[in-house]
């Protein structure tokens, strides 16, 4: 089952070629970017989390001494009142619709005049019933979250989402918070319900959480005179960026630039680039510069964290330990502009396992909080912590062992998720058995007190997206590969990889490019785990195309058929007789310089969205729990995934050992609480907690290779999005096995163990 293909470069350790630059501080961000008469913008932001905005007075704000102008929105003409898009909203109008919302811009020579000038705004408000709670929220007759909704636009939770097939539905209507409503149905839920032996029903709730990222939002732009922008991001999705400003200020989008900067991380939450459109407005205003740089407390405020979700179950399986029916309801709570990932948590709670039926409705709710972005795997990890939560009981109550109960009920290839499309090649149940070959799952009948070991697993579809790449050819016979995709994992290192082993250079004779949007050929947004597999691939043909026109020059010079050469570090040979060689650098040489006989060689890759591949996890996670406190310590961890070839297995046990961390601290920790009136009360990573490197053991990542029936790209499969889906289900599985009590809400606090306890 196992394939061992043997490479050169493809498969090898390869060290990030960006690496020594980021550590030793030479990599440039958005925050690095200095330009001549810039000016710093700060954010006055809504005290309030749903209000009517009665006046704003900037008299004094735009009398302090370094302030440049003071920008609220009714100044802006761009920004419609009832947007129904994120980006479009700028600044608030009529209407604040969550605490932290920007309601005026304050824009000054030096970033502390600009903080100082904020307190001198006022605003006066009228504040509105604010709603909180999705399930209140979703209640017939429930007070407005917002007066007004225009269009929606879902194109941030399309760029994630590959499992976006058929559901019969409903559009948002007036006069409730309910924007989408989904159904999905397959089977005949109630003939196998009578069929069942076992029937449970709970509530399972997923807190909302931020992404984590270490680097906050953070833009420059520059508007010139000829009303052309530059603008310097921190995103993952540069075209996607272009795009927005381009169609809010109303320009062409050729006169809108993305210049690629370094990210520190992304996750999902900056797959649009939050304040670019803001900077925009404003550095047109003002005729200079703008840099927009949120600060911790912003980021964690009026960013675009992860939604909450509450999902109720009914599941039923026979004696016999086979899993036949699912039922369901989802809430998604969106915030206060429309798109969630409500499609992925559908599929994640009927779609891991091949049940007989299942009913599923989900709601998009809006409410008063921050508008929603995407978290790796959107959407799944909440989906995972209900279904997997509840094969753990139905587990425990047959009497069958959780890992047995999943393996014999794992989705099979032509099983058919809530998304409509039947799963392919997916090898769900050879990762489960796997997994209960690890030294970890094998250590649980040997656990000390108040220890436990949690199991759970999930999958996604994943590598459907555009993608092109342009490879030169140097005079020198190096090769510089230019993409449009932003590296935000070191992908541009797997890149290098897979151009030097089409070409037959070596690796240092390989540099990556990410362009910026004026020469970069397009791109898709780096996200939903398609980055390898869209500019993966272009890179791959247009390697090969490079390749192609370098053989037909060779051929000519050394006089003998294409077929019969072979490129190896730098050296093209032909194949039975080694003394006829020459280097590809002497052939370049003949390409560029005056007078030269052969055409420069550039390759182009252009690739569509492709068909999307199911990649598949198995996580198991040891705790041990102080039944006095509730605090829970993590002491072991693992996670088997089908990354078919990996490119680079270093950077695949980043991504792995990456996710399923994430993964643990949404199942421990992290969590954005709200008051009744919807203020934020953890805006700082003091009270946010994410876990640290001594919060967690070493994280394992076996990687295995299903990449048999997948002829592109080696059989590589995109890796980011999975390692998260599992972690915070096994986890709370693991606490239960601890504690002998289940505790139904993640983050597992120390709180709600002890008050499932009883003892608080």
């Amino acid at each position: 089952m196992w394939i061992l293909t043997t490479y050169k470069y493809v498969g090898s350790r390869i060290p990030r070629l960006e690496g020594h630059d980021k550590v030793t501080g030479r990599r440039t961000y958005a925050v690095d970017i200095k330009l001549p008469r810039m000016v710093h913008a700060k954010i006055l932001r809504s005290p309030l989390a749903h209000a009517i905005i009665k006046h704003i007075d900037t008299t004094k704000a735009q009398a302090y001494p370094g302030v440049v102008a003071v920008v609220i929105g009714r100044d802006i003409p761009e920004i419609p009142s009832d947007t129904g898009t994120r980006y479009e909203a700028a600044l608030a109008v009529d209407e604040v619709l969550f605490y932290g919302q920007p309601v005026a811009a304050v824009l000054a020579e030096e970033p502390y005049i600009a903080e100082e000038a904020l307190d001198l705004i006022e605003v006066e408000y009228e504040q509105l019933p604010a709603i909180i709670d999705p399930v209140e929220a979703a209640r017939e007759g429930a007070p407005l979250a917002r007066n007004s909704l225009g269009d929606v636009d879902r194109e941030e939770a399309r760029s994630h989402h590959v499992d976006s097939g058929p559901a019969g539905g409903e559009e948002p209507t007036s006069g409730t918070n309910i924007i989408q409503r989904l159904m999905y149905q397959r089977g005949d839920i109630k003939a196998a319900f009578q069929k069942a032996d076992l029937i449970i029903e709970h509530e399972w709730r997923a807190s909302m959480t931020h992404q984590g990222y270490i680097e906050p939002q953070a833009c420059v732009v520059d508007c010139s005179p000829m009303g052309e922008f530059t603008v310097w991001c921190s995103t993952q999705g540069p075209f996607a960026v272009r795009e927005q400003v381009a169609k809010v200020l109303g320009v062409l989008e050729v006169n809108v630039t993305v210049e690629p900067v370094e990210m520190g991380g992304g996750f999902g939450g900056k797959t649009q680039g939050v304040g670019a459109v803001l900077a925009a407005i404003l550095s047109r205003q003002v005729k200079r510069p703008v840099k927009y740089v949120m600060s911790r407390s912003d980021d964690l405020r009026a960013a675009n964290p992860a939604p909450q979700a509450i999902i109720r179950l009914k599941t039923g399986a026979t004696k016999e330990g086979k899993f036949v029916a699912v039922e369901g309801s989802v809430i998604c709570d969106v915030g206060a502009f429309p798109g969630g990932p409500l499609m992925a948590i559908c599929n994640s709670v009927a779609g891991f396992y091949d049940v007989e039926a299942y009913d599923i409705e989900g709601l998009e709710v809006m409410t008063n909080k921050v508008s929603v972005g995407a978290l790796r795997a959107p959407g799944q990890p909440q989906g995972a912590f209900a279904i997997e939560s509840q094969m753990d009981m139905m587990a425990k109550e047959l009497g069958l062992d959780p890992l047995e109960f999943r393996i014999n009920n794992a989705a099979k290839d032509e099983t058919v998720p809530p998304s409509g499309r039947p799963w392919g090649s997916m090898f769900y149940k050879e990762l489960l058995e796997k997994l209960a070959e690890t030294d970890l799952w094998k250590s649980r009948s040997h656990l000390g007190p108040n220890q436990g070991i949690g199991v759970a697993g999930g999958g996604r579809m994943s590598g459907a997206n555009r993608g092109n790449s342009i490879v030169v050819l140097n005079r020198d016979g190096t090769a510089s590969v230019i993409v449009g995709q932003a590296d935000i994992t070191g992908i541009n290192t797997s890149y290098a990889q897979i151009a030097a082993e089409e070409l037959g250079l070596t690796i240092e004779q390989v540099q990556v490019f990410g362009g910026s949007t004026r020469s970069a050929p397009y791109a898709g947004t780096s996200a939903g785990s398609t980055s390898l597999r869209s500019s993966g691939r272009a890179v791959q043909q247009a390697a090969q195309d490079a390749k192609e026109q370098l053989m037909l020059m060779a051929a000519n010079v050394l006089e003998c058929n294409k077929e019969d050469l072979v490129a190896e570090s730098g050296i093209i040979s032909v194949i039975g007789s080694p003394d006829k060689t020459i280097s590809i650098q002497a052939l370049t040489m003949q390409t560029a310089g005056f007078g030269t006989v052969f055409p420069t060689i550039v390759g182009k890759g252009n690739i569509g969205a492709g068909r999307p591949v199911p990649t598949f996890t198995a996580v198991a996670v040891k705790v041990e729990v102080d039944p006095q406190t509730g605090e829970v310590a993590i002491l072991d961890a693992v996670c088997v995934e089908d990354v078919g070839q990996a490119i680079n297995p270093t950077l695949v046990e980043g991504q792995i050992q990456g996710g399923l961390s994430q993964a643990l601290g949404i199942g421990l920790s992290e969590e954005m609480l709200w008051d009744e009136k919807g203020v934020l009360l953890n805006p700082s990573l003091l009270d946010y907690k994410m876990p640290t490197a001594l919060d967690l053991p070493n994280l394992h990542a076996e990687l295995m290779n299903f990449g048999a029936g997948l002829n592109e790209l080696y059989g590589a499969k995109g890796v980011g999005e999975p390692p998260i889906i599992a972690g915070a289900a096994a986890l709370a599985n693991a606490v239960y096995n601890a504690v002998g009590a289940r505790v139904h809400v993640i983050p597992v606090t120390a709180e709600r163990i002890l008050t499932v306890l009883g003892k608080v």
